[in-house]
């Protein structure tokens, strides 16, 4: 009997109630609750002691990723007999459009990319996130509300008009797996825009709801500098994520930064983050980094605002070329620390955004409790 005991005890294989069990121990790290209470974990199968599910993320740019994999796998792997573990991920993008306002049918998050003034490369840091995004397996558009000086097409190396639908609206060119629309696939190169406010809110208006996006995760705006029409317009006329606001580190940029901030605080616009563009230049044939635009100023900035700094994005010629030849430099040169940078700042501002979506969510759900 002793020998038949044994013998039934080594022939126990783990079970899914196992795996799950041992799966509440893995807590995620922005939400604070473990990922089977999140209901992240799906497809659970066990056979032979080797174990597959898939975590179903809340954005396919989580820089979270490794960490749950590496926690998911230690836990299961403690179970007796447990020989392999297979972690497979999936995204589910979450969304908190519609709440205040209707949305825009299929597109989830909308993100204004903006400065206090020009000439601190926004353009070039909207294209590259929006990019960035899109290799993640995001699904991204990206709208240029810069309309008196639309440089997205050149950027993103698209020149053809867009084509329309049977229901007359513009399909979006795509490229790089991103979707773009601009005023300036519609005028003619060196026709200048000459717009009163008015007809810049309808041409946004239009571009938001006569463009065919599609199932979109996240809409990119890359706005005109300054604290104008155009950022007005679009907070009336979409339920924004939120905002990000690029800078270089001098002085006289910081100024006009908190005066955009100010602005997207009267409109009730969170601002997600700031980026600092041209942050210093390393010399190619010495080494030497020099501060040529000054240092610290996005540090300032997030201590006064309680803002955090997504990213320092070096100064470097190729990130330049790569905007004047139409590709972006993580496409042309994604081994290059600027495109690990604009890596890395797409990552946290997604993190930033699903931890804002969850935290929506859950306010919601007692204000209904009460």
């Amino acid at each position: 009997m002793k020998f038949f005991g044994k013998s039934q005890e080594a022939t126990t294989e783990p079970t899914k109630e196992q795996v799950l069990d041992a799966l509440r121990t893995v807590i995620e790290p922005d939400l604070h609750r473990d990922i089977v209470t999140l209901q992240m974990v799906k497809n659970v199968a066990v056979c032979g002691g080797v174990a597959r599910f898939t975590i179903e993320l809340t954005t396919p740019a989580c820089p979270l990723k490794k960490q749950m994999e590496d926690e998911s796998r230690t836990a299961i792997l403690k179970i007796p007999g447990m020989k392999e573990v297979t972690v497979e991920f999936s995204a589910n993008v979450t969304s908190r459009m519609g709440v205040d306002r209707p949305a825009l049918a299929g597109i989830k998050n909308v993100i204004a990319i903006t400065s206090g003034k020009g000439g601190v490369g926004k353009s070039t840091c909207t294209v590259n996130l929006a990019t960035a995004l899109a290799q993640t397996g995001a699904r991204v558009g990206l709208l240029d509300c810069d309309v008196y000086g639309p440089d997205i097409p050149t950027m993103m190396g698209i020149h053809e008009k867009p084509e329309g639908t049977a229901d007359r609206k513009f399909i979006p060119p795509e490229r790089y797996h991103v979707k773009s629309m601009s005023i300036g696939y519609l005028v003619e190169e060196d026709a200048p825009v000459v717009w009163r406010g008015p007809m810049l809110h309808k041409v946004i208006e239009q571009f938001l709801k006569d463009v065919a996006w599609g199932e979109l995760d996240y809409l990119l705006v890359d706005m005109p500098p300054g604290t104008g029409d155009a950022q007005l317009s679009l907070s009336q006329l979409v339920p924004l994520t939120g905002a990000v606001i690029v800078t270089t580190p001098q002085d006289v940029a910081l100024v006009d930064v908190k005066k955009a901030i100010g602005m997207f605080g009267q409109v009730k616009v969170p601002v997600l983050g700031i980026v600092e563009n041209m942050a210093g230049f390393t010399c190619s044939h010495c080494g030497h980094l020099e501060q040529i635009f000054g240092e610290g100023g996005g540090d300032k900035l997030a201590a006064k605002f309680n803002i955090p700094v997504l990213g320092r994005v070096p100064l470097d010629p190729k990130v330049r070329v790569g905007g004047d030849s139409g590709a972006p430099i993580v496409v042309s040169d994604p081994s290059s620390p600027q495109s690990a940078t604009f890596r890395d700042i797409a990552g946290k501002l997604c993190q930033i955004i699903s931890i804002k979506n969850a935290t929506l969510a859950a306010s919601d759900s007692l204000a209904v409790l009460e």
